[in-house]
């Protein structure tokens, strides 16, 4: 099919298809309802925290070093607080222009309804049963029962959780996810299991 075909072929398929026209670039602009996502706010606040405390303890650091060289620019805790304080510039930077961009929330009333909403937000169902099942799997490694049992029941579970289907195959995933990990960690490297 050469140029003229395929054209012809295409005003006959596609009539309110021109290619002839221009096509204005303000037609394609998508405009999303919010600038930001549900949390970014406070996680921004949470990084200039702990960019704080991050240069609270540098900045302790270079005065420990200073105390017996005295103070120089070129010491060994001269980078860490540096870069701690360009980190707490920076998310304070990003705190100020968060402030007056809009999430989801910002039309939430109340303190512990937006918590809630970010919590649902941040945490669907899937993760937070994903969490409790890590925690027990932990829990069950330090109450003593060992990782041959708990490794194996935790992976065929978790594997049932999230595909909610072919039961059999996740026996088969499970030994074969075993068998490379007792293989590589504890055969290779010679890593002594819980």
């Amino acid at each position: 099919m050469n140029d003229s075909e395929f054209q012809k072929y295409a005003k006959e398929e596609y009539p309110d298809l021109n290619p002839d026209l221009e096509v204005s670039t303000d037609d394609l602009i998508v405009v999303k309802e919010h600038s930001l996502e549900a949390g970014e706010k406070v996680f921004s606040v949470i990084l200039l925290l702990v960019g704080c405390v991050a240069l609270y303890l540098s900045i302790n650091l270079w005065f420990s070093i200073s105390i017996r060289r005295g103070p120089r620019i070129a010491s060994a805790a001269a980078v860490p607080v540096f870069v701690s304080a360009l980190w707490v510039l920076m998310s304070l930077w990003t705190v100020i222009e968060n402030f007056r961009l809009t999430t989801p929330l910002s039309n939430v009333k109340g303190l512990s309804n937006k918590f809630i909403k970010a919590v649902q937000y941040a945490m669907p169902l899937n993760v937070l049963i994903m969490l409790v099942l890590i925690v027990a799997y932990c829990v069950a490694l330090l109450e003593g029962v060992s990782f041959y049992i708990a490794t194996p029941a935790f992976l065929y579970i978790s594997m049932c959780y999230l595909t909610r289907k072919d039961f059999l195959k996740n026996i088969i995933w499970t030994a074969i996810v075993m068998a490379f990990i007792v293989l590589v960690f504890r055969v290779l490297f010679s890593v002594v299991f819980p």
